[in-house]
């Protein structure tokens, strides 16, 4: 973690229960964002680039729906950036079960499928927002913030 004084934002209820960790940096919320996404590079990346917003950090990441479930399970974030489609089945199920559990996460979902029955599919599931990967970066971080600060 990056060390700043945790402020609690409310209890958490569901199969993910816990304390909220939002923190503060110098007065500014931060948004902790769990990114599950399967190419490890771009993943790792992303968060740089997001861990460099000072109202933004990633704290959780996972290349599969199977880790995203463990990190997803340890609580304490504010909102997840889910790509699909996952290496494993089941990130619509994993969407929704995020969604069900705690409905103030907001998930963004992000997708290099143009197959709008999919986009629906995320939507119902729970997803928040359905974007498209070959949009400009300071378009994903614009949803980040907007989401991260919403949950």
């Amino acid at each position: 973690m990056h060390g700043f004084e945790k402020v609690t934002s409310g209890g958490h209820v569901g199969i993910y229960a816990g304390e909220s960790k939002r923190q503060q940096n110098g007065g500014n919320k931060m948004a902790l964002i769990l990114f599950v996404e399967h190419h490890s590079a771009f993943r790792q990346a992303a968060s740089y680039l997001i861990d460099q917003e000072p109202d933004l950090a990633v704290v959780a990441q996972g290349g599969s729906v199977a880790e995203g479930r463990r990190r997803m399970a340890q609580g304490g974030i504010d909102a997840a950036i889910v790509d699909i489609p996952l290496p494993d089945e089941g990130a619509p199920e994993m969407v929704r079960d995020l969604h069900e559990a705690n409905p103030s996460i907001p998930v963004l979902v992000m997708t290099a499928l143009e197959d709008s029955a999919i986009h629906d599919e995320m939507l119902r599931a729970g997803a928040d927002e359905v974007l498209p990967k070959d949009i400009p970066f300071r378009e994903v971080i614009a949803a980040v913030r907007r989401l991260g600060h919403q949950g």
